[in-house]
């Protein structure tokens, strides 16, 4: 290269350093004025930061909640090589699980895999008769541990030849919070023994503390091996042996060279295989007498983070409270918005000045784009913090679970909700500044630095784009003030006093009795004696058992029956509401009866099957006759047995004891004390306070059976919570973004009217030095104010209308159903005055404020 050339290419070279030099200097210098600028007017800063900080804040916080819920994968090596293994029974049951020799047939018959094993969910009762407490775990198979790659953080995991021979290897893992909690994080746990449903079993290591099993939010506290079921289950061998016994979900790993097209592939080539050697389990007969063709469903990891029959529901929550939070974060952009643009007009001097010095259109844009952006990264930074806020708020406000329910998510801001929240705070930076920017950059140097007195020549001409955003805020505001109120309206109506039945001074436990050591007279005397015991404790007035308090918002059990005289259509669905019933149940909940009987004493084993429906069963099944002396045709239970015929001996009164249903839907009942049913609630009506009696009612119970866990005795308040969290969660969310739009509303338009007020000083000491009277002023600021708060409390009402209705049938559509109507007059109504008397009081202050005005100090104003 010549000198020449050698002497360009290093100027060039100075020169770029040169340029980038004086980039980074002038962005320097913007910054540095832009900051001075924000301190300078510290009110307008103060309360834009608050305003992005909540709406940038809750953003952060449902898109934490989201991450940890959806968008996190499981905690295993390389996940996007993991599948789970569904078996379909067409539309009705697309996600079921598999019994355990059919998990054997296709782990050894597939050839798309590296490893296939199985897990399946189960409740144990955990320790002895001193400290015994329910806890959820999985049994797995042997290379459970190895297919995931999950490795032991202390000791080990499960050898293939542990789950080769029932009960021959009575070996555990325990999760790292069960070995914090209850081993108070002993160093030499390994190698000693657990018990577990009375069966003593050896820990041979403790899980690493990030992994928590394969059901995203349900922490598994012990995994024991598939073969060790027989003896911890109450089916003993048949839980391996049985076809008919399907309880468990398959999840493989993909060879490196397969994909997930010819893994499918290969499962249906199975899935034939299948169904020709084991048409009784892969071609069953519904009791319905369909046949149900069972295929096999192969799933991504990331499409398994939830149940996939729950995704629906989950996708539209996260859908409405992220639509919620964003219109709130709308809301305080358009105050951003608005209090910009009133720094423009106040500004426009210095602009002007700028411009007529040389300074060049963008440059000036480039300026108030750095201080947009600054003011929107400070606030996003504030968001950070109130996002932490925020999540512990929403882990505050779960409900106390039933025993042995711990929830398992992690709920921290990671690089994912950091990144996005800078993202996000930038992008509304340059949006909602982008606008004031251009506007300010427009200003007509010679008219501004004469007088400007175009300024006060009419409120609209000079106010349109604030008066715009004051429209925009108001329906807004509207919009999620009407949905908070049909939320928490409808929470209203849900709470358990306004069941149809009595549910005041209630207490509720949940009894499950051990399958090995209860047969059917035992559990009959077991009823029996815990029922007389608990009634003779002071304070009680009835006790009642049922198999399930009819209070969840999913509708409680269904159950599939046949009706004497009924022939159902070729798809008509006949899962029916149903439970089971102790004697005197109605009675004591104060159910009323139409016609017949309470059950009694006198309905156990060995007497005539009974059963109570309500009178929309009547309606629909009986075409409106009586329904007393019909049967109901129970299901016997072996495939060939006959149905046992229930005589209805009791009709009820539908009321609106059903809970959350918009419509009463059939419902019948059997007799508890006539079933095989070892797991029930017990229900105790006192006198007082139910929470006074919590402590007796679990003694009583564990003087019968000590080994039986009490820990879910509770008031039936706290039990209802359970049922009631998603709505409380979106009452929460909804309510406080409306309260936060309210506010926000209030702000904007004071703001705007202020603003407005103090621009018109001149025109209002003209007025009123020509005879003005305060009344008029008054009048003429508060009706002009209020003019832009009608338009937008309309444009708010349609928006309100049109939503609501959206978001009650989307929530009805996945069984989340709204009690109130999407167009409770009432709701829209209150909703509407509150919104228009606060936008009033808004407009008041500063129309008072102009009312004072001195018309010689007016005149002089600038």
């Amino acid at each position: 290269m010549s000198e020449f050339s050698h002497k360009k290419h290093k100027a060039v070279r100075r020169l770029r350093r040169l340029f980038y030099v004086c980039v980074i200097c002038g962005w320097l210098c913007d910054l540095r004025y832009g900051t001075k600028m924000l301190w300078k007017s510290k009110g307008v800063t103060v309360v834009a930061v608050i305003s992005l900080a909540i709406g940038i804040g809750a953003n952060s916080a449902i898109f934490s909640l989201l991450n940890s819920v959806l968008l996190q994968p499981r905690p295993v090596s390389h996940p996007e090589k993991v599948v789970e293994l569904y078996v379909s029974e067409g539309e009705q049951q697309p996600y079921s699980s598999t019994s355990y020799p059919s998990y054997v047939d296709l782990r050894d018959h597939n050839d798309v895999l590296s490893g296939l094993a199985a897990y399946g969910i189960r409740q144990f009762n955990f320790g002895d008769a001193n400290q015994v407490e329910q806890i959820w775990g999985e049994a797995v198979s042997g290379n459970y541990f190895d297919v995931l790659g999950v490795a032991a953080q202390k000791g080990r995991t499960f050898s293939a030849d542990e789950d080769a021979v029932p009960r021959r290897n009575p070996v555990a893992v325990i999760s790292h919070s069960l070995w914090q909690r209850r081993f108070n994080s002993d160093p030499d746990l390994v190698g000693k023994t657990i018990t577990l449903n009375d069966q003593s079993l050896t820990v041979i290591g403790v899980a690493p503390p990030q992994y928590t099993g394969m059901i995203r939010g349900l922490s598994s506290e012990v995994w024991i091996p598939m073969a060790m079921m027989p003896a911890v289950d109450r089916l003993g061998d048949r839980v391996l042996t049985s076809r008919g016994n399907r309880w468990m979900i398959l999840v493989g790993r993909l060879k490196p060279e397969t994909t997930l097209a010819q893994a499918r592939a290969r499962f249906d080539l199975l899935t034939r295989d299948m169904q020709a050697a084991h048409p009784e389990e892969w071609l069953s007969k519904s009791e319905s007498g369909h046949t149900r063709v069972s295929a096999i469903t192969v799933l991504p990891e990331s499409e398994t983070r939830l149940p996939p029959d729950m995704q629906s529901a989950a996708y539209a929550v996260f859908g409405l409270v992220f639509v919620i939070v964003n219109v709130v974060l709308l809301i305080a952009c358009i105050n951003l918005a608005g209090m910009l643009l009133a720094r423009a007009v106040t500004r426009r001097r210095e602009i002007a000045v700028r411009l007529a010095i040389g300074a060049s259109r963008s440059r000036i844009v480039r300026q108030l784009l750095t201080e947009s952006v600054l003011l929107s990264i400070i606030a996003g930074a504030a968001g950070i913090l109130l996002a932490v806020w925020f999540l512990n708020l929403i882990i505050a406000s779960m409900p106390a679970l039933p025993e042995g329910i711990r929830v398992a998510l992690d709920l921290h801001l990671d690089w994912r909700v950091v990144i996005y929240t800078i993202a996000f705070s930038t992008i509304t930076g340059i949006l909602f500044g982008l606008a004031p920017a251009l506007y300010s950059s427009k200003a007509d140097v010679s008219t501004v630095l004469k007088d400007d007195s175009s300024l006060f020549t009419g409120f609209y001409r000079k106010s349109r784009a604030r008066m715009a955003l004051v429209v925009v805020q108001v329906a807004f505001s509207l919009l999620l003030l009407v949905g908070a109120g049909i939320v928490l309206r409808s929470l209203e109506k849900i709470r358990p006093s306004r069941l149809g039945f009595s549910t005041e001074n209630m207490l509720v436990g949940t009894v499950r009795l051990d399958e090995a050591k209860y047969d059917r007279p035992k559990t009959q005397e077991f009823y029996r004696g815990l029922s007389e015991r608990v009634a003779a404790l002071p304070g009680v007035q009835s006790v009642s058992l049922v198999n399930e308090m009819p209070v969840t918002f999913m509708g409680g059990t269904r159950s599939s029956i046949e009706i004497e005289g009924y022939q159902p259509g070729a798809d008509e669905d006949m899962q029916i509401a149903a439970v089971l019933a102790g004697p005197r149940y109605f009675t004591n909940m104060r159910v009323p009866f139409v016609q017949g009987r309470d059950f009694e004493e006198r309905d156990r084993e060995g007497a005539p099957c009974v059963g109570i429906v309500n009178e929309a069963f009547g309606e629909k099944y009986f075409r409106g006759s009586n329904s007393l002396g019909k049967h109901l045709l129970k299901y016997g239970g072996a495939p060939d047995a006959p149905r046992v015929p229930c005589e209805i001996v009791g009709v009820i009164r539908d009321d609106e004891w059903q809970a959350l249903e918009k419509q009463v839907h059939p419902f019948y009942a059997l007799a508890l004390q006539q079933s095989l049913r070892k797991q029930f609630t017990l229900v105790v009506s006192s006198t007082s306070d139910p929470a006074s009696l919590i402590g007796a009612v679990r003694n009583t119970i564990r003087e019968l059976d000590p080994m039986i866990p009490v820990a879910d005795v509770q008031t039936l308040s706290d039990y209802f919570s359970v049922g009631l969290y998603p709505f409380r969660m979106l009452a929460v969310v909804m309510g406080g973004c409306g309260l936060m739009a309210l506010l926000l509303a209030t702000l904007g338009i004071y703001g705007i009217i202020s603003y407005s007020v103090a621009q018109r000083t001149r025109e209002l000491g003209i007025r009123l030095a020509l005879g003005a009277v305060q009344k008029d002023i008054l009048r003429m600021v508060i009706g002009q104010g209020m003019m832009v708060v009608t338009v937008g409390l309309g444009i708010g009402l349609l928006l309100s209308f049109a939503l609501t209705r959206l978001m009650t049938s989307s929530l009805v559509d996945v069984e989340l159903p709204l009690p109130i109507s999407a167009t409770d007059p009432l709701t829209f109504a209150g909703v509407t005055i509150l919104l228009a008397v606060v936008a009033l009081l808004a407009c008041y202050i500063p129309a008072r404020r102009a009312t004072k005005v001195d018309p010689i100090e007016a005149l002089r104003y600038e």
